[in-house]
């Protein structure tokens, strides 16, 4: 009998305040580059590195992520951290991972900010033993100082620098004044039409 083949699924954490294109190049790039079977995205209850908690509802968060992956049929949302609340440790997070996907390959991406604090993660002796790291690739920057566990399995990630950041994109809409190319338009025309951010918002062409 012929053995079912190990799914390879990326796990992609992160508080999604909001998504943006940035985000969706960096899974894109990262299904393809590893041959992922399947991306989750997965949306913090309260990132542990962060001191603020995020802008928005978790609900406002998981639902501007089903409007920004829904044309991609390898992306999927999940809400295990929402779920559990609290503080959203990656450790965690896996554990309930496996609970769905027990004989899975997991590969955790990293975006920029996160693969300089990964020294930083809690646990992350145990999580290097489960989950390899798919890291952006952006130069210097995305080397931490700090040592690693050895046995740490990190793929760099090289793709067209992205000049996008979700605090920038947050401050642009305090201002009232938004690219919209920083947004997947669902994800946009939703912001602006609750009102998220800011009491009024106004788009530049």
């Amino acid at each position: 009998m012929t053995s079912k083949p190990t799914q390879r699924i990326g796990l992609f954490g992160g508080s999604f305040d909001p998504v943006h294109c940035g985000h969706l190049k960096i899974a894109e790039a990262a299904l393809e580059s590893m041959r992922l079977d399947r991306i989750l995205f997965i949306p913090a209850a309260h990132s542990p590195l962060k001191s603020d908690l995020p802008t928005i509802s978790s609900e406002e968060r998981a639902y501007l992520l089903r409007l920004a992956i829904d044309p991609y049929p390898k992306f999927e949302l999940s809400l295990v951290d929402i779920d559990r609340g609290g503080i959203s440790y990656s450790y965690e997070t896996v554990q309930l991972i496996f609970q769905s996907y027990p004989d899975a390959h997991l590969y955790w991406i990293l975006g920029g900010d996160q693969a300089r604090q990964l020294a930083q993660w809690q646990r992350i002796e145990e999580l290097a033993n489960q989950v390899e790291f798919i890291a952006l690739e952006r130069g210097e920057e995305t080397r931490d100082p700090a040592p690693l566990p050895p046995q740490i399995k990190i793929h760099p990630l090289t793709i067209p620098k992205i000049d996008l950041s979700a605090t920038e994109i947050r401050q642009q809409l305090k201002s009232g004044t938004l690219p919209k190319y920083c947004l997947p338009e669902p994800v946009f025309q939703y912001i602006k039409s609750r009102n998220l951010y800011r009491d009024d918002i106004t788009a530049s062409s």
